[in-house]
């Protein structure tokens, strides 16, 4: 993490000067290796060796599902683990440690050169060096040539997105280097960058269609970068940077680094803009991308829509395997992360199935506080399809899942203890590991349409024309419960202001769960008054005539929020070598 600023400003810019030995592709690679001394000649002579450099980009996507030790690990037990919904204790987040010098604590991010899922570096690089010499490809058509650079210009942007939600301003790479090239690059300010980002995502959707055809299923579309630019122009928005003071003073804040430098509701305005964009070119291809509701199940709907391959819901995924691989740990209970637990006031969040707060002061709430006495849910059907809840579906077990005090799935449990300690473990993308996952389609989705939806509310309720009907014929209501009803929830209720925006981040906990969103909400609106909270246990007890008691407590420990933790450290070694990269505030 932290020496990831060299990875930017010399792998980045040398390992882009290619040559013999950067593009040695074997018998993994190839169906015939061309032999160890292939040059970029070589690889870029004919479309079959290319398409390896554009799969080598493409794998750098990342992928949250959870998994045990290889590949991207930047999934909601590393950032989303230091909020409000996981708990990881043996994060330096814990002690307060964390410091620009530490090489352990930082939400993971990977970069080295070398190829790892989610790993920005390798993916810019290999970005890079495909745009600059797919032209030289014999047997590729020029639409054809156009259209995958273009997919490569999105691959840049999100990644860039992704650091910017990490460090704010950044050195700005645009192609690939020379030797003689002068390699000290100064961060851009967080305006330039943006504006960078943006201006690469509208030339991509230029080239791109707006959905891939069944053949070109996986590959980057329009929408895909149409998504990525609401979301940076959402975040971009938000009090972390958009504000009349700096989230702390510094010679970065100073430079507009890590802020603005003022505050302009303009910029919620983009974001609207971004999003109603958006809206017009799914019209124009006749609302390819929609919320799937394709039947009465409320829970099956919700699956269908960010688990079913070829979900129009999901505008954008990455593809580590292609399908789920039942000998693999990728889809265990974090049984050597152990560290990561779910955290039983997450599960408080889901609302009463009649849109009221979950309270255990609530006699009826607490007296059935997942199932009636006709085992009928009580509560938002995302909560099942979430964690995993006592007695319910389960593995074909009898009685469903025993999330009780020496059940099948307790903390007690010597398969399961490392991950429930705190009453509950995750549901979500680990599904059953079984019918429900065997032989099928594997993808991690990274955009999803209600993330679009709910943008555009957050954006007009800041903007103060939350209830005024845009050209769509919605409200900020509408966009909301264009969510919650999928889920057979109600409407939300028709409040402005902070209220509003306390709704809209509940609603983005509660449908993203898993998804590598909460962390990068709490930061966007400075909300460390929910990245410190105590963690809260439920214990459930089977009594003897198969009742359950359900025991709550509070421990000690939290996260020692630090402010300056809101953005990341570049590495100590790296400000020392004196050639002008200025450091984030309080590091």
């Amino acid at each position: 993490m932290n020496k990831s600023i060299k990875a930017l400003l010399w792998v980045l810019l040398v390992g882009m000067i290619t040559g013999c030995e950067d593009f040695k592709l074997g018998n993994a690679f190839l169906e015939k290796a061309p032999g160890d001394d292939v040059d970029i000649d070589v690889v870029f002579s004919n479309k079959k060796y290319a398409d390896q450099v554009l799969n080598q980009a493409y794998r750098s996507l990342p992928d949250y599902l959870p998994m045990e030790s290889r590949g991207y690990r930047g999934n909601w037990g590393n950032t989303d683990g230091v909020t409000d919904i996981c708990y990881n204790r043996e994060s330096a987040y814990v002690s307060g440690s964390l410091k620009a010098s530490y090489e352990i604590g930082f939400p993971y991010y990977p970069n080295s050169t070398t190829q790892n899922i989610g790993n920005p570096l390798y993916g810019i690089r290999k970005a890079y060096i495909y745009l600059e010499n797919v032209d030289r490809v014999p047997d590729m058509t020029g639409d054809e040539k156009k259209q995958r650079k273009a997919e490569m210009k999105v691959i840049i942007a999100y990644h860039y997105s992704q650091m910017l939600r990490h460090y704010g301003g950044l050195p700005w790479i645009d192609h690939a280097y020379n030797p003689d090239d002068s390699f000290q690059f100064p961060r851009l300010t967080l305006e330039e960058t943006v504006s960078k980002i943006v201006t690469l995502l509208d030339e991509a959707a230029a080239d791109l269609p707006w959905y891939a055809s069944d053949a070109e299923y996986g590959h980057l579309t329009a929408a895909a970068a149409k998504a990525l630019k609401l979301r940076v122009c959402l975040f971009v928005a938000s009090p972390l940077f958009n504000n009349d003071a700096p989230y702390m003073d510094g010679e970065a804040a100073a430079q507009k680094l890590t802020w603005f430098g003022d505050y302009r509701q303009e910029r919620w305005r983009d974001a609207l803009n971004a999003g109603l964009e958006f809206l017009r070119l799914n019209e124009q291809n006749d609302n390819y991308h929609e919320i799937v509701k394709t039947g009465d199940d409320a829970r099956q709907n919700y699956v269908d829509g960010y688990w079913k391959r070829g979900s129009k819901e999901i505008i954008m995924a990455s593809h580590r395997y292609p399908i789920y691989d039942m000998s693999m740990k990728s889809l265990d209970r974090g049984h050597n992360d152990w560290y990561i637990s779910t955290r039983s006031s997450y599960a408080d969040m889901f609302e009463w199935k009649d849109g009221t707060p979950f309270s255990w002061d609530n006699p009826n709430h607490e007296a059935h506080p997942f199932f009636d006495e006709n085992m009928k849910p009580t509560r938002d059907p995302r909560l099942y399809e979430t964690l995993i809840i006592n007695q319910d579906k389960f593995q074909k077990q009898n009685g469903g899942a025993q999330c009780y005090q020496g059940g099948l799935q307790s903390k007690e449990n010597s398969k399961y203890n490392k991950s429930s300690i705190y009453g509950y473990s995750i549901r979500k993308f680990v599904r059953d590991k079984g019918e429900e996952v065997k032989n099928q389609p594997y993808q991690c989705p990274l955009v999803r349409m209600p993330e679009v939806y709910l943008s555009i509310a957050e954006a007009m309720n800041q903007l103060g024309i939350a209830k005024q009907k845009d050209e769509f014929g919605r409200d900020a209501y509408d966009y909301i419960n264009l969510v919650r009803n999928r889920v057979g929830m109600p409407d939300v209720r028709e409040v402005e202001g902070q209220e509003l925006v306390d709704i809209l981040l509940h609603e983005r906990v509660v449908e993203f769960g898993a998804e590598e969103m909460r962390y990068f909400d709490l930061i966007r609106w400075k909300r460390a008054d929910l990245l410190s909270t105590p963690v809260e246990t439920l214990n459930i007890v089977k009594n003897a005539d198969g009742s359950f008691t359900y025991e709550r407590s509070t421990t000690e420990q939290k996260y020692d929020w630090k402010d300056h933790w809101y953005l990341i450290a570049f590495s100590q070694d790296e400000i020392n070598k004196k050639y002008g990269l200025i450091q984030n505030p309080g590091w």
